[in-house]
């Protein structure tokens, strides 16, 4: 296992901080609004972070309707568009809209690509978008039919992910109008395998989350249904074949008239026991799913959490917002025709229990459908990207995170990719100890998918709790249907402050 560390540029930032949100009574930090004007541009929905370039630091894809589609190219903390120089804004059609994006290296070249999920109104045959990554983020190719995944529908989340352990990128699509695809890699083209898989549910789908939800190495899918549909749980079964087993574990909601449904995923250990939760945010209740680890089975924890709401959500995003080691929730809310509906930033306090303590400047411009925790100036902390569809008066603002200096150092950031330095390990465990002993910090995930009909390639982030010095690292990834772990003992997350820590497996 080869094991490095990439040093990251940090900026320090001179946009006005005069429009900050104060929190200091519930212990949150502030926010401010860097370059407000520049997403101040309507219409947004997905958003994904990913490092496109190269440079060390993340940049932002962010997709519209009514509107050419934008790519953020980070330069040290200061955010530029540059989706048109590159060849990703222009959408397919007229009345096309993109309406799903995800990040991954498919053809193992070291850079990562871009998969642009699109719908039309009216529905016609516009088909999603594989960008290819080509001259270092110089420019991006469309090999959709080339590589054979130029699906037409109604396209929400998709998803990188190596199902079959065999060390490359596969490719999943969740469709709202017809089955969920599934289409393996074979040598960075595709093979559509959703029927002899079983994993092609039919209903209406608009967000999957990918684990390891049993524990054997590889990885299983929670499928988020719409308009009243029972939702699914697809275990894989190892041999390229997937069975539903959210009936038998309680899950599938049976019965939910066609106006409820769940929408968006949003997997995190919101309890720190180290294994994996499922937030789904729903048109009604949102849902918490417990893992019940190492037991296959979830129960349902929502009641009594401070997260029982009915909002109409639509998606959701974990991050440790004020290093307090504990993960916090923002969820975003849609109810149309009303652009303006109110968020909300939940603070896990610890127990099962959150409060609210959504920011009024976050409740000025809240969100619709993205929603993405990033650290995106290199300070420590986490910022956060949202995206509201609303054609008159959503935007997709950027909040920088205000934590002071001592706080915002108390965290520690981690890549993980395989041998060769690329981005294949979607569905990784990370966890994080107080060096020398078993407390466990908390678990983290390389991401699968979340926010809104989103995937981002970005390091995992800890926040690391008053009095914790120096922690152990432990990593497990997939690999041909076995779990491979491996811990690193006594690092300096001050060490890492500006800068991620590299892990190659």
């Amino acid at each position: 296992m080869a094991v490095c560390a990439a040093l990251l540029a940090c900026s320090t930032g001179t946009e006005d901080r005069a429009n900050v949100s104060d929190l200091a009574t519930s212990g949150l930090p502030g926010f401010d609004r860097p370059q407000a004007e520049l997403f101040s541009v309507l219409g947004a929905q997905p958003n994904a972070w990913a490092d496109y370039d190269g440079d060390g630091d993340l940049d932002l894809f962010v997709g519209f309707r009514g509107r050419e589609n934008r790519l953020y190219r980070n330069d040290a903390g200061v955010l530029v568009d540059v989706a048109g120089a590159v060849g990703l804004a222009a959408q397919p059609t007229p009345t096309a809209e993109a309406r799903a994006a995800a990040w991954g290296d498919f053809d193992g070249d070291g850079d990562l690509d871009l998969y642009v999920g699109f719908t039309e109104r009216p529905r016609t045959s516009v088909r999603d978008r594989l960008y290819r990554n080509e001259d270092g983020g110089a420019r991006f190719v469309d090999v959709s039919a080339e590589v054979g995944v130029d699906v037409v529908g109604v396209t929400r989340q998709p998803a990188f992910v190596d199902f079959d352990g065999d060390g490359d990128l596969d490719l999943f699509v969740a469709l709202r109008d017809q089955a969920n695809r599934l289409y393996r890699n074979d040598g960075g083209s595709f093979l559509d395998v959703t029927e002899s898989s079983g994993i092609g549910d039919p209903r209406r789908t608009v967000g999957a989350a990918w684990f390891d939800a049993d524990s054997d190495g590889d990885l299983d899918v929670f499928i988020a249904n719409q308009s009243g549909d029972n939702d699914g749980f697809f275990e894989n079964l190892g041999n390229g074949d997937f069975q539903d087993i959210a009936p038998r574990l309680g899950m599938h909601q049976p019965g939910r008239s066609e106006t409820r449904g769940s929408v968006g995923t949003a997997l995190a250990d919101f309890d720190n026991d180290g294994d994996l939760d499922i937030f789904v945010a729903s048109y009604g209740p949102d849902l918490i799913w417990e893992n019940q680890a190492p037991e296959l089975g979830f129960v349902m924890r929502s009641s009594d959490t401070g997260l029982e709401g009915d909002h109409h959500s639509v998606s959701a995003a974990w991050g440790d917002v004020d290093h307090d080691g504990w993960l916090d929730l923002y969820v975003v809310m849609f109810l149309s025709p009303v652009p303006e509906e109110p968020d909300y930033l939940y603070r896990n306090l610890g127990g099962g229990r959150f409060e609210t303590v959504t920011p009024a400047l976050m409740l000025e411009r809240g969100a619709s459908h993205g929603v993405s925790w990033a650290d995106f100036d290199q300070d420590g902390d986490l910022d956060l990207a949202l995206a509201n569809n609303d054609p008159t008066e959503g935007t997709h603002p950027l909040y920088r995170n205000l934590l002071p200096d001592a706080t915002r150092s108390r965290s520690l950031q981690i890549v993980v990719l395989d041998p060769q330095g690329h981005w294949t390990r979607a569905g990784s465990e990370v966890r994080l100890w107080v060096a020398g002993t078993e407390r466990l910090i908390g678990t983290r995930i390389v991401e699968t998918g979340g926010g809104y009909a989103s995937q981002s390639a970005k390091p995992v982030h800890f926040g690391i709790p008053v009095g914790v010095g120096r922690v152990d690292v432990e990593v497990t990834v997939l690999e041909a249907g076995a779990r491979v772990t491996t811990r690193l003992d006594d690092i300096d997350p001050v060490a890492y402050l500006g800068r991620h820590m590299e892990i190659r497996r």
